[in-house]
């Protein structure tokens, strides 16, 4: 498996033996269930479906409920599907996957997250612009954006132009993060650094890719 859904719980901080503070983001990883998994016959591609964080069955609309009762699971909050490089036949339906099954201590892993939503701002909070002069006859003008426009010729304003607009609620990935600690009776992965999104946001983890072809140059260098 490539990664498991979860959630961020908070952060903290945690010592190492030689009374070193270390701050840590707590994560709630798994269990998740598969709810579908794809073929290269049937889909053309290989891919596995993962369910997260239950939910009532009353909650869920019809269509959904019929998607987990074919799966034999209890319907998820969170749904996300994996791409896989090659096929697994052992994953199945139904099948539970836990976090002490996929990770270990002092690997390395991605975090996939969504940073916290902060709606319509305007450019000083968004771009962190400067704005205009207190004085010098500035009039009204102090936290705009200035000009947008060009001359005659494009005659239009660029794409791409730093405005006002809707900031926040963007899926960042956190790369490289070391697992200090795993409690798997309670499903928690400690993880060295901190991770996007607010407590109690759904987060992805996977296996570090930049670290593992880093450590693979090294071995063959």
């Amino acid at each position: 498996m490539k990664g498991l859904l979860g959630r961020k719980l908070g952060m903290s901080t945690i010592f190492d033996q030689e009374g070193n503070a270390i701050p840590v983001t707590v994560l709630e990883v798994g269990p998740c269930a598969v709810v579908q998994v794809k073929t290269l016959e049937k889909d053309g591609y290989s891919g596995v479906q993962l369910g997260f964080d239950e939910k009532r069955q009353k909650s869920t609309n019809q269509a959904l409920r019929g998607h987990f009762q074919k799966a034999q699971v209890p319907p998820k909050r969170f749904v996300l599907e994996i791409g896989l490089s090659q096929p697994n036949p052992e994953l199945k339906p139904g099948q539970e996957i836990k976090l002490e099954q996929v990770f270990k201590v002092n690997e390395f892993v991605d975090v996939v997250g969504w940073t916290k939503g902060r709606g319509f701002q305007g450019v000083f909070k968004r771009w962190g612009f400067r704005g205009s002069d207190g004085a010098h006859g500035t009039h009204e003008y102090f936290r705009h954006g200035g000009s947008i426009g060009t001359n005659t010729t494009p005659g239009r304003v660029l794409k791409g132009k730093k405005m006002a607009g809707h900031y926040g609620n963007e899926r960042v990935k956190m790369e490289n993060l070391k697992i200090v600690e795993i409690k798997p009776e309670d499903n928690l992965m400690l993880v060295k650094g901190s991770v996007p999104g607010p407590k109690n946001r759904y987060i992805v983890v996977f296996h570090a890719v930049k670290k593992t072809s880093q450590a693979s140059s090294q071995k063959s260098g």
